[in-house]
């Protein structure tokens, strides 16, 4: 048994997901990856080596260029601005929706092609990371449209899908490295070991794929032979003679395994092995416990098979959420959006629970279940809308509250008047999830950055034509949203520091904290502008600072100060 959608609704969900998910697009940049990226992607557009990767004037060897490649050059078409910055990563978060409609309608129908699409565009983790930019944005989407081309060619046999495929792995590897290939043969392995497929495994063809992504990787690795390996004396990460390719072909990532990257060793955030059970619980919400479903049903029918073909109707989706998700999970470091690159493979599985699984006239507790975990769903979400709406920043515009309290009615109305019994446990939850990020991206996010005080100040600089030898950070208070907002790297200046400084300027600015003003009051020095800026790390938040009241035991203050030449020292 099955249940009907409706395939335009279906689309017309995707499309209202991509447009408030685009809601972000104006809004700043956090602290702290998307800000460091940001600040990168700008010096590189006012650089002639785009080979060559930089921070704040250092040599950068984390993360592939992709991503910084992408940025600058958007900044050069439309100018640097947040909205041009993060446009590259939603376009490649908008080709995951698309690639994996596509991919779901090969392995099943259009309508659990199209349901996993939807999954996916609506899941909390897609919606985070297309306002909070990560290189893993462009990995989802690399490695959907790789896997769904490669899929492509073998049932066409057509040389433009695999083309586009390892176009797409090449993409893939330019963001996140050696992973971007392992990912796509990882699930499509699955496959082709489960239905016994065993020429998929040596076609000839593949090795005109890899030249392709050789070919494409080759600008990359001649910037980190030339940057690196030219260079075994430069200190990168505190040690010398290091290896721009090796680390990018093999510490980068499998270092974090066997022990050899400083990321799990010399940084360890003791995440433990269970780190990602828990994370994807909340990153895919809410259609998580829908993955859990058809993890439990698939294993089950493998067991009960002995792995022999026919029995489930394809491999890729599993093999490809969990050989991924154990690999994830045997780094010695760990991140949550690290788990993000199996999100189109859940979808899949996720989508085809519901469509066949959850309607089952012999598994009624399933749906019972479900439409429990859907009002719940719901209430909570309307609860978090209302909040934010009329008690946390109770200051929306009118059409702000209109919008999102029409998502809320809509979803209530759907109960009422729909018959089918999908859509009408489906359709009320996508609405309040609507309404949930509609108010966060339109009103919650542009509230929250603005107690993000060094992206403030540093707007602030950029307003007065302030340069780079006239604004510092006092006391260690360093951010990268400065950096991104002020125009430039914004350099530390110490006690010592500022006699010599000010004899060069008239005056300079200072960003600090209260006891970096009391200091430089102390010796005397004539403060002749000072903000008081209220600050919070947004990146970390916590129940107080949505409740006014207590807001203020959460927060801190920091200050913008004019500073002149040094008076007679207080005594």
């Amino acid at each position: 048994m099955s249940i009907e959608l409706n395939h335009r609704h279906l689309i017309l969900f995707i499309i209202a997901f991509v447009l408030v998910c685009a809601a972000a697009l104006p809004v700043d940049v956090m602290d702290v990856d998307a800000a460091q990226y940001f600040g990168i992607s700008r010096d590189l557009l006012e650089s002639d080596n785009w080979l060559q990767i930089k921070d704040r004037g250092h040599d950068y060897l984390d993360k592939p260029p992709l991503l910084f490649w992408v940025s600058a050059l958007s900044f050069k078409i439309f100018g640097v601005s947040n909205w041009a910055y993060k446009l590259p990563s939603f376009l490649f978060a908008l080709l995951a929706v698309f690639s994996t409609i596509r991919l779901g309608g090969l392995l099943y129908d259009r309508k659990t092609g199209l349901l996993a699409g939807l999954m996916l565009a609506s899941c909390l983790g897609v919606f985070i990371i297309t306002n909070d930019i990560r290189t893993d944005t462009i990995l989802l989407g690399s490695v959907s449209f790789a896997v769904w081309q490669l899929l492509m060619f073998l049932k066409t046999k057509r040389w433009l899908n695999l083309v586009a495929g390892f176009v797409g792995v090449a993409a893939a590897m330019l963001t996140k490295g050696p992973l971007g290939l392992i990912i796509p043969a990882l699930a499509l392995s699955s496959e082709f070991a489960y239905k016994r497929q065993w020429i998929n495994f040596v076609r000839w063809q593949w090795l005109v794929g890899l030249a392709i992504v050789a070919l494409l990787l080759t600008p990359m690795c001649i910037g980190l032979y030339q940057q690196f390996d030219l260079h075994p004396e430069k200190v990168v990460n505190g040690s010398t003679g290091v290896s721009g390719l090796k680390f990018y072909f093999w510490t980068q990532s499998f270092g974090r395994i066997t022990g050899e990257s400083d990321w799990g060793t010399k940084f360890d955030n003791g995440a433990g092995p269970f780190f990602f059970t828990h994370t994807f619980l909340w990153a895919f919400f809410p259609w998580a416990l829908l993955v859990l479903g058809a993890l439990v049903k698939t294993t089950l029918k493998l067991i009960r098979s002995h792995l022999k073909p026919g029995y489930i109707p394809e491999l890729l989706s599993y093999g490809g959420f969990v050989l991924v998700f154990l690999a994830m999970s045997a780094s010695k470091y760990k991140l949550p959006h690290y788990i993000y690159i199996t999100f189109p493979f859940a979808a899949l599985m996720a989508a085809r629970f519901f469509v066949h699984d959850v309607f089952l006239p012999r598994k009624r507790i399933l749906l019972y279940a479900s439409i429990g975990l859907h009002i719940i769903f719901y209430l909570g979400l309307a609860a978090i809308v209302v909040l934010l709406l009329f008690y946390s920043f109770p200051d929306a515009g009118w059409l702000t509250v209109a919008i999102a309290l029409l998502w809320l009615v809509a979803g209530v109305a759907m109960v009422w008047k729909l018959r089918e019994s999908g859509t009408r446990l489906l359709y009320p939850l996508l609405c309040a999830l609507l309404a949930g990020y509609f108010t966060a991206n339109v009103h919650f996010y542009p509230h929250l950055l603005q107690f993000q005080t060094t992206s403030q100040a540093g707007k602030q600089i950029a307003s007065m034509g302030i340069t780079q030898d006239r604004y510092f950070y006092f006391h260690n208070l360093f951010q990268f949203p400065g950096d991104a907002y002020s125009g430039f790297a914004v350099n530390y200046i110490y006690e010592n520091q500022f006699d010599s400084v000010l004899a060069a300027q008239k005056t300079i600015w200072i960003y600090t904290d209260e006891e970096g003003v009391n200091e430089l009051k102390r010796a005397g020095y004539a403060v002749l502008k000072e903000q008081k800026l209220i600050d919070f790390p947004v990146q970390f938040l916590k129940v107080q600072f949505f409740i006014p009241e207590e807001r203020s035991k959460v927060t801190r203050t920091r200050f913008l100060l004019e500073l002149g030449k040094r008076e007679a020292p207080i005594q």
